[in-house]
């Protein structure tokens, strides 16, 4: 699910896993070093789940890539 509800709890919906990610996030950084970074933090999702979340960062317009690079906004 993306959005919290009765059934889903806010850390396993996308929308809190995205934000546990958007405080995790370095500037300018690579997809999988983000990923490692997620991973060294603890955080439980796995990495399917991890790129959901880029895109739907992305889809939102929190997110961009060039070039292999990600870029945040706001």
């Amino acid at each position: 699910m993306i959005a919290p509800s009765k059934y889903v709890s806010t850390s396993n919906s996308l929308l809190g896993q995205a934000s546990v990610i958007l405080s995790i996030r370095k500037p300018d950084s690579t997809v999988s070093a983000l990923w490692d970074d997620v991973r060294r933090s603890g955080v439980d999702i796995s990495y399917e789940r991890f790129i959901l979340c880029l895109d739907f960062l992305y889809t939102v317009g929190m997110l961009d890539l060039s070039e292999g690079t990600l870029s945040w906004r706001g």
